[in-house]
């Protein structure tokens, strides 16, 4: 590759990047909302157990079994996971943008 194929290649990886960090962020906001209803659905399934009467050292257990709660608590997971995809991106293209900048400048440099 020579110095302007390079250069092109730095622009679509930053390019690439910016869409990632957009991607991120809505990332992130799902990931957030997802947190929210897991964690109202599990405290209203707590206050329930708590005022049947149910041993408190159950209650973590039953809760986590609940079909409503595991749902969202998988919701919440697998948009931790996107969430996490997404930023894992944005360090490989910082790292691929930052090998093409020392390869430019290394050939730069014998010009």
């Amino acid at each position: 590759m020579n110095d302007s194929d390079l250069i092109i290649v730095l622009s679509r990886k930053k390019a690439e990047m910016n869409k990632t960090l957009v991607l991120a962020k809505e990332r992130g906001f799902a990931l957030a909302e997802a947190e929210r209803g897991y964690k109202i659905a599990k405290a209203k399934f707590i206050a329930k157990a708590r005022m049947d009467k149910v041993p408190v050292t159950l209650i973590r257990d039953l809760a986590q079994g609940e079909v409503d709660i595991s749902k969202l608590r998988l919701e919440r997971d697998k948009a931790k996971v996107l969430y996490l995809n997404a930023i894992e991106a944005i360090n490989i293209y910082k790292l691929e943008c930052r090998l093409i900048e020392a390869q430019v400048n290394r050939e730069w440099g014998h010009a």
